[in-house]
C-alpha cells in the first residue's frame, strides 16, 4: 500500500521538445525579411519626401512673379516695443547706421549702438527667418576706413538683433581711392535660400571688373559669379520664359537682365532690357535699387552715380515703376516721378 503510495506520488518529468532546425532557420530569414522591409519602405518614404521638396522647389523657381516673397521682418522690434508695420530706415538722417521705424506719425525709433558703430549702411535685403544682410558704404569720406572695408556683408539676427560681420567679398582688383565702393547692391531668393551680392570693388574709370556673387546662407559659399559687369540694383524675378536677375547697369541709365538655371547659376551673359533715360519723364540714372511688388511690378529707385562721394552724399531719386505683361513676356513702363511726390 505504502510503495503504491509512493508510486503515484511520484511525478513524472517530461522530457523537453527541441524546436526542429528547419524552424530556427527560418525565424532569423523571416525577422531579417521584416527588417529589411521597413528599411525599404522608410528609404521609399525619405524618397517620395525629398522628390516632393524637389517637385515644390521647382514649383517655386517656375512661378511667375517676384523670387522673395517669402522674406519676413525680424521679430526683434516687437520685443523692443515696436508695433508693426515698420520700416528698416538707411537714409543716414541724424547719423549713420541702420534704424527701424514704427509706419506712423511719431513712430517710435529704434537703433541699437553697434548698428551705427560700423559706419554707413547701404544695400540690405531679408531672408525667410527675418535675418537682415546689409553692408557698409562710403560716405562723404575716407578719412575713417579705407576702401577695402566696405567689400563685406553684414548680419542682423532675426531674433536679438545684434549685428555681427558675415562674410568679406573677394575683390576683382584691389580699391583704390578712387573708387571706394565695394557691396552696392543685394537681393534675397526663396527657393535656393541665397542672395546675389553686386561689388564694384576694383574698378576704375576705364576699367569695368566689378562681379556678382552667388552665395548659400546656409553654408556662406560662393556658388557662382559673375565677372566684369558693374551693377548697382538687382532684382530676381521669374517670367514666363524663366527665371532672370535683375541688374542697374552702374555706367549707364541701362536695365539689364540674365538667366538663371534651377540651382541659380548665371546662364549666358547679361542682355539689354530698357533704359531709364529713354522714359517718359526720365533722366539719366542709374537703377540704384530694384524691387518687386505685388502684381508683378517692377520699382527702381534711381539716382545719378559717378563712383564720386560727393554724389552719394545727397542724390536726388527718381521712381520709375514697369508692369510685366505675362502675354507678352516682356514690362511695360507705367511711370515715373520724384520719391515722396
Amino acid at each position: 500500500m505504502s510503495s503504491k503510495k509512493q508510486h503515484d506520488s511520484t511525478k513524472r518529468v517530461k522530457p523537453k521538445k527541441n524546436l526542429p532546425v528547419w524552424l530556427l532557420l527560418l525565424i532569423p530569414l523571416v525577422l531579417g525579411a521584416m527588417y529589411w522591409g521597413w528599411m525599404e519602405t522608410d528609404a521609399k518614404a525619405k524618397r517620395k519626401q525629398n522628390q516632393e521638396r524637389a517637385e515644390a522647389q521647382k514649383r517655386l523657381q517656375r512661378a511667375v512673379g517676384r523670387a522673395d516673397a517669402c522674406a519676413k521682418n525680424p521679430i526683434f522690434p516687437e520685443k523692443a516695443g515696436l508695433r508693426p508695420p515698420f520700416f528698416i530706415d538707411l537714409r543716414q538722417i541724424d547719423g549713420p547706421g541702420l534704424k527701424i521705424i514704427e509706419a506712423r506719425k511719431g513712430g517710435k525709433v529704434l537703433q541699437k549702438k553697434e548698428w551705427s558703430q560700423v559706419g554707413t549702411l547701404g544695400p540690405y535685403t531679408l531672408d525667410k527667418h527675418g535675418v537682415i544682410y546689409t553692408a557698409p558704404i562710403p560716405f562723404v569720406s575716407l578719412l575713417d576706413r579705407p576702401p577695402s572695408y566696405y567689400n563685406k556683408i553684414m548680419k542682423i539676427d532675426a531674433e536679438s538683433g545684434e549685428m555681427t560681420p558675415f562674410m568679406s567679398l573677394p575683390a576683382a582688383k584691389e580699391p583704390t581711392d578712387q573708387n571706394p565702393y565695394g557691396v552696392v547692391g543685394m537681393t534675397y531668393d526663396c527657393a535656393n535660400h541665397s542672395i546675389y551680392v553686386s561689388s564694384l570693388a576694383g574698378s576704375g574709370t576705364d576699367d569695368e571688373v566689378g562681379r556678382v556673387f552667388h552665395i548659400d546662407l546656409a553654408t556662406k559659399k560662393i556658388l557662382h559669379q559673375l565677372e566684369g559687369f558693374d551693377a548697382l540694383g538687382l532684382g530676381v524675378f521669374t517670367t514666363k520664359s524663366g527665371k532672370k536677375l535683375y541688374l542697374g547697369h552702374a555706367r549707364s541709365p541701362e536695365i539689364f537682365s540674365i538667366d538663371l538655371d534651377d540651382s541659380g547659376g548665371f546662364v549666358g551673359k547679361p542682355k539689354y532690357e530698357f533704359s531709364l533715360a529713354a522714359q517718359e519723364g526720365g533722366s539719366y540714372d542709374n537703377a540704384h535699387r530694384i524691387r518687386f511688388l505685388r502684381d508683378n511690378v517692377m520699382k527702381i529707385k534711381g539716382i545719378e552715380f559717378s563712383f564720386s562721394l560727393m554724389a552719394a552724399s545727397d542724390p536726388q531719386r527718381n521712381i520709375y515703376l514697369f508692369d510685366y505683361d505675362a502675354a507678352k513676356d516682356a514690362w511695360s513702363f507705367r511711370e515715373a516721378h520724384p520719391q515722396g511726390k
